[in-house]
């Protein structure tokens, strides 16, 4: 397995994938990654029909597996016949399950066993410092070459500073030595408050689309297209990522100097602001404008009118 470049959309459940293909198409998104089992049960009709579908319709495909405590060994069967179907990799995922390595160590002697391609499994884990028991990630990082997917949810920390500044990318160094080398990052939004439930306002959202931007990744996904409201993917659709084959692309951004793409550009409102204003200054046409921060007056209900913009709203202008 190469490394990743895109965006990917998370499915929960089969039936999301209408809207799961919706989101992945407005925010350019090139892999959706399907559910193809949880703990020891595998769900042979869904990870075959859906990677036919995903397939069919241009998407590239990758399978996760949740594990849990119960027959973890089992997870074997999941991954290798998913491999068999043509998945680009298998991710092996746990969230809140605070597991522990004893409860692992089952899998972990299983794969071993199978001799499986470790570049074909990656690794989905809160950070770090959000595990129970630091010896589970330990155990599997080695086998998981495909690279890491960190949750970088609200659940880990009030602010994306903490969770995907310190908790993931100053947490490499610690890392590396789990996997023995520094692992791809791929990380993982999530569009959904911690504990509630509820969805994040995009005012909200905005702060971790932009701490991600500035680390100028090759893949992220979000978890999970149900959980998604339509308001937030503009702003997961702003994010520029490489493309794997950029001579099959025509992105609408130039590159910087030194290869890395222009990202979005933010500001926060004030009082003496308003849209025409803001067009003018950063020249970009009212459309463009609209496409970009619709979403502010959408998702509260409001006519797109240029006459009401709100002190400290964050707009993106470039």
């Amino acid at each position: 397995m190469t490394v990743l470049h895109g965006k990917g959309i998370w499915l929960a459940h089969s039936y999301d994938l209408q809207r799961a293909v919706e989101m992945a198409a407005t925010t350019k998104a090139t892999h959706l990654l399907i559910k193809v089992g949880h703990g020891p049960l595998y769900f042979p009709e869904t990870a075959r029909e859906m990677a036919r579908r995903v397939r069919g319709l241009g998407f590239r495909t990758l399978a996760w597996l949740q594990l849990t405590a119960r027959a973890p060994q089992e997870a074997l069967w999941t991954i290798q016949q998913a491999l068999g179907l043509g998945y680009e990799a298998v991710i092996l995922s746990w969230d809140t399950l605070p597991l522990t390595g004893p409860q692992l160590r089952p899998l972990v002697e299983a794969l071993i066993a199978a001799q499986l391609n470790a570049e074909n499994l990656i690794l989905a884990t809160p950070p770090l410092s959000a595990l129970a028991d630091a010896t589970a990630l330990q155990q599997l990082a080695p086998l998981c070459q495909g690279g890491w997917m960190p949750f970088c949810f609200t659940d880990w920390g009030s602010t994306p500073e903490r969770v995907i500044d310190r908790d993931v990318y100053q947490a490499l160094g610690d890392l590396s030595l789990l996997w023995g080398a520094t692992p791809p990052v791929y990380p993982v939004l999530s569009p959904l408050q911690a504990l509630q439930g509820e969805p994040l306002l995009p005012e909200a959202f905005i702060p971790w689309v932009e701490a991600l931007s500035r680390r100028g990744v090759d893949f992220f996904s979000v978890y999970h297209a149900a959980a998604t409201e339509k308001a937030l993917w503009s702003l997961v659709e702003s994010v520029n990522v490489p493309a794997a084959e950029p001579e099959e692309t025509a992105p609408e951004t130039v590159p910087e100097p030194g290869g890395l793409l222009a990202q979005p550009v933010y500001i926060v409102v004030t009082p003496s602001d308003t849209v025409w204003g803001l067009i003018r200054r950063y020249a970009i046409s009212k459309e463009q404008f609209w496409i970009w921060n619709g979403h502010l007056w959408d998702s509260r209900g409001l006519p797109r009118d240029p006459d009401y913009l709100q002190e400290g709203w964050r707009v993106r202008v470039k």
